[in-house]
């Protein structure tokens, strides 16, 4: 909220420190990871990769499921959620040391290194990660895309702060954010997230079709944002048993990574021309993975 207000922290210098110091000693990051700790873990000893990926689409709920997977006693968490990049070979400092997965190996018998972040459509990492290790696990989050287009309107917002709308004139309401969107696809409009596009982000059989023929069908376990939220519990202790761990009562918290500001419900006349958008995609992807996941039978929005 301070970003979205644009306050400075120049006035609470003593706050500035402290907090700076916290985050140079955080054991875990959502985000960028100061370049003093990945210096320093440099020294650590040799490092693993991680035997599973945690993927998703932007805005589709990773972080919760991501926070739920790395409560597991024997799910070793990197060092961030979102590493960033898909170049495997750079990846060792934000992993465990051998060390330390041997140790979780001997105390609780079984020990996984995961890797998270919202990064479906990234080729590189779908193809550097098979070819550093082809046996691999893949957990997918899928999100009905018009509700996932809704939160990233949302979150496109949030992320331009209070004046926004003064740099982001596309998206002054909703109605104007999609009608730009579909009137430019496969362009976008400009906004605050020009790596993510609105509607691309949403199509996923192409993504899903690619992860698929990597690690193969068996090793990827798909699960939706719906259900997800509907029972957390049968979800993560479901990705437990695919991952070959004991399935273990995952401790509920609130909702991460929420948008803090207030919006109007979306109007049903884009919602309308989303689902109308989105419905030969989606079809195309219940086809591809051999699974009807409903949402091109949903009228009703989950944001």
């Amino acid at each position: 909220m301070h970003r979205y207000n644009r306050d400075s922290y120049l006035g609470h210098p003593l706050r500035s420190a402290k907090l700076g110091m916290r985050y140079l000693t955080l054991p875990h990051y959502f985000g960028r990871v100061p370049p003093v700790r990945l210096w320093l873990r440099r020294f650590g000893g040799p490092r693993v990769l991680p035997d599973f990926a945690c993927v998703g689409a932007l805005k589709s709920g990773t972080t919760d499921l991501a926070s739920y997977l790395m409560q597991h006693p024997s799910i070793l968490a990197p060092l961030t959620k979102e590493i960033g990049h898909g170049y495997t070979q750079l990846w060792g400092p934000f992993f465990p040391t051998e060390r330390e997965k041997a140790e979780v190996l001997r105390c609780t018998g079984q020990a996984l290194a995961g890797h998270f972040d919202p990064a479906l459509h990234d080729l590189l990492l779908i193809d550097n990660y098979r070819a550093a290790r082809p046996e691999a696990k893949i957990v997918m989050m899928l999100r009905d895309p018009v509700d996932r287009a809704y939160s990233h309107y949302k979150w496109d917002l949030f992320l331009s702060s209070k004046d926004g709308l003064c740099v982001m004139p596309y998206g002054k309401t909703f109605a104007d954010y999609v009608g730009y969107a579909l009137e430019m696809f496969p362009m976008s409009p400009p906004t605050t997230l020009p790596s993510m596009p609105v509607l691309g982000t949403g199509v996923y059989v192409n993504a899903v079709a690619r992860w698929l023929k990597a690690f193969d069908r068996d090793n990827v376990y798909i699960v939706t944002a719906e259900d997800f939220f509907a029972d957390i519990s049968k979800t993560v202790c479901g990705i437990h048993e695919f991952l070959g761990l004991p399935a273990v009562e995952p401790v509920r918290h609130h909702i991460l990574n929420r948008n803090p500001l207030e919006f109007p419900e979306p109007d049903e006349d884009s919602l309308a021309r989303l689902r109308e958008f989105y419905r030969p995609w989606n079809e195309k992807l219940f086809a591809v993975i051999g699974r009807d996941l409903g949402w091109n039978d949903r009228s009703a929005p989950s944001c």
